[in-house]
């Protein structure tokens, strides 16, 4: 596959990305982890940059409310992991640009979803740590909550913690259409969510430990064509080598080094092929296409030097195209992907 850049612009410190479509409206958002705006590019006007909201960022996470040009948000997880003052806005969409309200306070809440289901939502909050005196403090181990989202009243309800703690929790990952991947030091949790028609309460959540090795992250597809899930793992906090599960989680390859600060994590198909994006923000902060062959990981460098945090692929009039958050370069970077 051929990566090209079509368009850049800058951000400090960029870091969630969602491209953002439907009523006809098609937009690539981006919004900084630090107290910087999120952008809002017009995908239908040359890229026309809009402001969804100046500054605050802090933002981790975004997740569109399905049918609307509304998404929820997290802000202020900062400085660094010290985020005691994290909430969850609503950003809503009033035809020209975003107003913002708040949805709850959600302290050290670093990952999130809501699952529509049964006309309803549901809620998931990791936090990646309980309490924290310092921001490298992971005494307290994070939590994993479970409830509701009641988009008429927009608030979180019934929010309560599963029993179980996980430190470092930092990864999240919707992995089919009744399960979502959690990762930290512990290594790697399958949750179950409730049975269609059931109540969000915590003993109708499963979870399931698939994997002891720390984790950081992890993107799943089957890389090998062989009708079963493979999982991609960022070994180690932030860490600096990969490690290919088979869908028991038996390893089949890792790469021990050479890929420090590991953070984007993606997994597409496209022109026919799975791969799996992986970008990492120190050392050579290379973003990279991973496919396999014979059970071990083939890498092909897209670009050298950007220091991605998190990306996004995306169709569009018959054009596939990756959007990245060059976060270390402070860039808003845009590529067409040709095969």
């Amino acid at each position: 596959m051929k990566f090209t850049q079509c368009f850049s612009d800058q951000l400090d410190h960029g870091y969630a990305v969602m491209r953002l479509q439907t009523q006809g409206r098609d937009f690539a958002v981006i919004a900084s982890e630090e107290n910087q705006p999120c952008y809002a590019y017009d995908l239908d006007n040359n890229y026309e940059r809009i402001t969804v909201w100046p500054d605050v960022g802090g933002t981790m996470t975004m997740v569109q409310l399905p049918g609307t040009l509304d998404f929820l948000a997290t802000q202020r997880f900062y400085p660094g992991f010290n985020s005691a003052t994290c909430r969850i806005v609503h950003a809503h969409f009033n035809g020209r640009d975003w107003d913002i309200t708040e949805v709850a306070s959600t302290p050290y809440i670093h990952r999130f979803d809501v699952i529509e289901h049964d006309g309803g939502f549901w809620y998931i909050g990791c936090s990646i740590a309980n309490s924290k005196q310092f921001t490298d403090d992971w005494s307290d181990p994070g939590k994993v909550f479970v409830g509701n989202y009641d988009a008429e009243r927009d608030e979180l309800t019934d929010v309560r913690e599963l029993d179980v703690r996980i430190t470092k929790n930092h990864g999240y990952r919707r992995e089919t259409a009744t399960t979502s991947l959690i990762t930290g030091e512990q290594g790697i949790f399958r949750l179950h969510y409730p049975e269609p028609g059931a109540d969000a309460v915590p003993s109708n959540w499963k979870l399931e430990h698939v994997a002891d090795e720390e984790t950081s992250d992890v993107a799943v597809i089957d890389i090998n064509k062989d009708g079963l899930p493979e999982y991609l793992a960022i070994q180690g906090f932030h860490g600096d080598h990969l490690r290919l599960y088979d869908s028991n989680f038996s390893t089949m390859d890792a790469a021990e080094s050479g890929s420090p600060f590991g953070h984007a994590i993606e997994a597409y198909e496209l022109f026919g092929q799975p791969f799996f994006l992986f970008g990492f923000r120190a050392g050579q902060q290379d973003l990279l296409k991973i496919t396999e062959r014979d059970g071990a990981m083939q890498f092909e460098t897209i670009a050298r030097r950007t220091g991605p945090s998190n990306v996004v692929v995306y169709e569009k009039n018959g054009v596939n195209y990756l959007l990245s958050a060059n976060r270390e370069i402070n860039e808003v970077a845009l590529y067409t992907v040709e095969e």
